[in-house]
């Protein structure tokens, strides 16, 4: 079966979609007092959907983790969404493929299901960022001196117009 190609500004709008909606779904993660409302909102719908498993209260550890990954998420957002490459999505899609592991096996051994929301738009964005791109050819970094970049640079537009 034949997968069709991606062109390389489709591809590239693909990482900056992914990059703003990882801005706005994670910048609650980045300050004490926003990710403190949003769990309490998570967890509230969860009890209201009758979710299985648990959202735990809220300790100074799981807030320092999870102000630390949306720290580091933001930028990598940012990043994203204002130079977005093929190697930046790719990374991105190993990224999101091990998010979403970790948080099948979360769910797996007592986590809230509400986890699972987020798992299906890591999925998601996982598999699109790790399609084919025409003109890169099968490798992430082909072997000998030429990088992506420069390859999709020679055959058209490296970053998206917008």
């Amino acid at each position: 079966m034949h997968i069709p190609a991606l062109p390389s500004a489709r591809y590239l709008r693909i990482v900056r979609a992914s990059g703003w909606y990882d801005l706005l779904v994670t910048w609650p993660f980045a300050l004490p007092w926003t990710f403190a409302w949003l769990y309490a909102q998570l967890n509230l719908l969860a009890q209201a959907l009758g979710l299985p498993g648990t959202l735990h209260p809220l300790d100074t550890t799981h807030m320092l983790l999870a102000n630390l990954l949306g720290s580091v998420v933001v930028v990598w957002s940012v990043a994203r969404i204002v130079a977005p490459t093929l190697l930046l999505g790719r990374l991105d899609g190993v990224a999101r493929f091990l998010f979403a592991a970790w948080q099948i096996y979360a769910v797996a051994h007592g986590a809230n299901a509400i986890v699972l929301g987020f798992t299906a738009f890591e999925l998601v964005f996982g598999v699109l960022q790790w399609w084919r791109v025409q003109g890169a050819g099968m490798a992430l970094c082909p072997p000998g001196n030429t990088r992506v970049s420069e390859r999709l640079s020679a055959q058209g537009p490296v970053r998206a117009g917008t």
